[in-house]
């Protein structure tokens, strides 16, 4: 089969492709007519015979395809021709090709249908490629039409989102404002419950609160008025703190000291104590005296009032001094 291949070759016929990888192969291919075919098999054959006239064929024949035949039968003729042996050379040879030629007719007889198959199926397989190519091409004119819209809905979604949040964070900075607003009447309520920690602890994180938003215009008159919200606090943190003196209630106290330890003023919380306890023992030491001179004086007389501490008990050690003489 491999020597029919290779004489096929170099008489200049073709075979059919053995893969759909050489499609031109196939569209080149010229299949023999049903006229040649008819001739070539209408001729006596003999099997046997035409196998051996094909087996007698040299080797030489089947070798590369650069062997040049007609030079290589040149070289080969004697010196002395002799025109029978020529013509009987001649007659082998034709009787060889004419073997080999019936033999490739009937191959590609026999794979004909094969063949005619196998090329409406490549033609078929030829015109899907075709359709799947438009469908490709369409589809990727779709996609890119589809990539631009979605980009540009991408974007709007994007800008919604960041618009989203902004308005977020600006609700957020307007309730964070209206409840600053709101604090001055709870101060005012704990003030009154003397809950006097829990009040600098709320101004505090205020004035905190409150700086964050201070571009904001609304929020400057807020920072002045929890000023002064602190400074009442520290007021009427020293009227409790006097408070103490006279009447010591030990959560009162606490309280208190809590409260002057959120303002970082513990050294002034107890140098006001001091001065609280000092002038309360003063008022009262001097109200006991300033009764036990009004009651040796006999009288009310309101210029003992106005005596300095000292200047009374000057006056009541004189009394003393009087009241014992007479005795």
């Amino acid at each position: 089969m491999q020597k029919i291949k290779s004489l096929m070759t170099r008489q200049g016929l073709k075979s059919p492709p053995e893969s759909l990888g050489d499609l031109g192969a196939v569209e080149s291919l010229r299949v023999p007519g049903k006229e040649e075919f008819r001739e070539l098999r209408e001729q006596p054959c003999d099997p046997q015979a035409e196998q051996e006239l094909i087996n007698s064929i040299e080797e030489v024949y089947f070798s590369a395809d650069s062997f040049d035949i007609v030079k290589y039968e040149l070289e080969k003729l004697p010196p002395v021709l002799n025109l029978q042996e020529l013509e009987e050379y001649r007659d082998k040879l034709k009787q060889q090709q004419a073997a080999v030629s019936k033999k490739v007719a009937d191959l590609i007889l026999e794979k004909q249908p094969a063949y005619v198959k196998e090329l409406e199926r490549v033609t078929s397989l030829q015109t899907g490629l075709q359709l799947a190519a438009v469908i490709c091409t369409n589809g990727r004119r779709h996609l890119n039409i589809a990539k631009e819209g979605f980009t540009q809905a991408s974007l709007g979604l994007l800008a919604n989102q960041r618009k989203r949040q902004l308005l977020i964070g600006l609700l957020k900075s307007l309730r964070t404002i209206k409840t600053l607003q709101r604090t001055d009447v709870r101060l005012s309520e704990m003030l009154e419950e003397e809950d006097y920690p829990g009040a600098i602890q709320l101004c505090l994180e205020c004035q905190k609160a409150a700086s964050t938003f201070k571009h904001y215009s609304c929020i400057s008159e807020l920072n002045s008025k929890l000023q002064d919200t602190l400074e009442q606090i520290e007021e009427q943190l020293d009227v409790a703190l006097s408070k103490i003196c006279k009447n010591f209630d030990i959560n009162h106290y606490t309280k208190v000291q809590q409260a002057y330890r959120l303002l970082g003023k513990t050294q002034t919380a107890m140098d006001q104590l001091h001065m609280h306890f000092t002038q309360a023992i003063h008022n009262t030491v001097f109200q006991v005296v300033l009764g036990y001179v009004e009651l040796c004086a006999g009288n009310t007389d309101t210029k003992f009032q106005k005596l300095q501490y000292k200047d009374l008990c000057t006056v009541c050690s004189n009394l003393i001094t009087v009241h014992m003489s007479v005795f």
